[in-house]
């Protein structure tokens, strides 16, 4: 088949309607082509100038690159990918303790504003904060050099114990007043320096020495039943002669 006849040919006609149509569109890309000479020189000026400011600045281009390569390949390592995955599903997580960290200032302003008002408070009682702390760190410090921990032990136990409790306090404190009243002699009932047997039995007969003679006995009762609990035996009974 001549080429005369290829043309004539309805396939033919129609290919070269469509070139025709996109004619321009192909003249277009062939200026673009032929421009493309010229922006590669610009691209390789505009880099060149780049690379001599940085080697100005004593930056290795090549150094980087192979470095941010080497980044690239630790970061495409199937164990760093599984991390950065589960890095990427904890964003949300992460943002939220960003936010929280940003509103971090503004609780520690309002904790020092309450700590400011606590200070003034104690203040105006009388409390020094910053002496009184200081006080107390060195009171506990003092202690934590001089107790042992066996005494620590036994400290532990006198205050799981009934001797500070409220009656107890109550009562050694009576018993402190009245040993202070009496050296001191602001006693309501004098006390004479010597007494006999005698005076023993007639002051016996006073209400308040015989409320104090309950209390003994009933005292005595108590102790005596609970040593007899605790530590059953340890103080046998001398048997009565007949």
């Amino acid at each position: 088949m001549t080429v005369a006849e290829r043309l004539n040919q309805p396939e033919t006609q129609e290919m070269l309607h469509r070139l025709l149509d996109r004619a321009e569109d192909l003249d277009k890309m062939l200026e673009m082509a032929s421009e493309v000479p010229n922006l590669v020189a610009i691209a390789t000026d505009v880099f060149d100038g780049f690379a001599r400011q940085a080697a100005e600045e004593g930056i290795d281009l090549q150094q980087r690159a192979a470095d941010v390569l080497s980044i690239v390949k630790q970061l495409t390592e199937p164990a760093n990918m599984k991390a950065l995955k589960v890095l990427a599903d904890h964003l949300p997580k992460i943002q939220q303790a960003a936010e929280m960290a940003d509103e971090l200032p503004n609780l520690v302003a309002i904790a020092t504003d309450v700590i400011d008002e606590w200070a003034k408070k104690l203040k105006a009682d009388g409390v020094d904060l910053e002496q009184s702390l200081k006080n107390g760190l060195h009171a506990a410090l003092y202690l934590g050099g001089q107790i042992q921990r066996d005494e620590l032990d036994r400290l532990g136990y006198l205050l799981r114990s009934d001797v500070l409790s409220e009656f107890s306090v109550e009562t050694v404190g009576l018993a402190g007043s009245a040993l202070s009243s009496c050296r001191q002699g602001s006693c309501e009932h004098p006390v004479p320096e010597r007494m006999g047997l005698f005076g023993l039995l007639g002051a016996s007969r006073d209400p308040s020495t015989q409320r104090a003679l309950a209390f003994a006995v009933q005292f005595s009762k108590c102790f005596g039943t609970l040593l007899e609990q605790r530590h059953p035996g340890s103080c046998p009974t001398t048997p009565s002669k007949s």
